[in-house]
């Protein structure tokens, strides 16, 4: 009698955890973020591994590189690599609205140019954060 229950009951909530990641909210938010992302902020520039001709790899965008620019002035700091952002697994939802909003790296101080000091809104910053937390 308990198998009987449990399956039901099973399959109701991976029906429910399914209906969740397509709640048209957060499709709609992920597709915000994946659009700032690509097309406005242009991380995946910086933060995608190239091939031998300088083209992106598809396939690899988004998974950290060594920086493909070196600085234009001499003695300047400079990151010699972007982390990846896929998944993004260092940062929390408030240190990457933090980054995003005020400039302010998870570590308390700006990030190391290139990276420019973003400041966009709070819904922009929340879009991004769901999409990069959406690849894998």
């Amino acid at each position: 009698m308990r198998i009987r229950t449990a399956l039901p009951i099973a399959a109701a909530i991976s029906c429910l955890a399914s209906f969740r990641s397509t709640d048209p909210d957060t499709s709609a938010l992920v597709e915000r973020g994946r659009y700032l992302v690509n097309d406005v902020a242009m991380c995946v520039q910086c933060h995608s591994p190239r091939d031998e001709s300088g083209v992106l790899i598809e396939s690899k965008l988004l998974t950290g590189a060594p920086m493909p620019v070196r600085s234009p002035f001499t003695g300047q700091l400079w990151a010699t690599k972007a982390p990846r952002l896929r998944g993004l697994n260092f940062l929390d939802e408030s240190q990457a609205i933090n980054l995003l909003c005020n400039g302010i790296a998870h570590r308390g101080n700006p990030p190391d140019p290139p990276m420019p000091p973003f400041r966009m809104t709070q819904d922009d910053a929340r879009a991004v954060y769901a999409y990069l937390k959406s690849l894998r």
